[in-house]
């Protein structure tokens, strides 16, 4: 979710370094998460990826911050609405996720040992790559 879906870094930028201390970097900071940018992209790739795919979103929440939970779970209710209804799934091991593919800028919660594709994202892979590449993936219409 963060670093795909949202913009993590750039809210961070503007944290003061005294408050970042204070809370381990961002990832400590009640309501941090609640109401950070879309990343550029990110809101047409997923509503591309729900006509092709059954999407999840897997984020794993901060366990030095409790209202990253709820702040994540408002996040996607608030801009992705609806269409993202129960559909968040929280953990810190994402290898317990099952699907074909998984989206993620990082490589460790778990993203590691996901059984399916990972496809790295901000890598060399923004969302338009990532829309073009899943799209030219053989039988694209016959996945949902």
């Amino acid at each position: 979710m963060d670093g795909v879906l949202c913009d993590y870094d750039m809210k961070a930028a503007l944290v003061p370094q005294w408050l970042k201390d204070k809370h381990y970097d961002c990832h400590g900071i009640p309501g941090f998460y609640r109401d950070l940018e879309p990343m550029p992209g990110a809101l047409a790739a997923f509503d591309w990826l729900n006509e092709h795919f059954e999407v999840y979103i897997c984020s794993s929440p901060s366990w030095r911050n409790p209202s990253s939970w709820i702040d994540k779970r408002l996040w996607v209710d608030n801009v992705l609405g609806e269409k993202a209804r129960k559909k968040l799934i929280l953990t810190h091991n994402k290898g317990l996720v099952r699907g074909d593919y998984l989206i993620d800028d990082n490589i460790w919660n778990g993203v590691e040992d996901f059984q399916g594709e990972h496809i790295h994202f901000g890598t060399e892979m923004n969302w338009e790559s990532v829309i073009e590449y899943l799209s030219n993936k053989e039988n694209i219409s016959k996945i949902k």
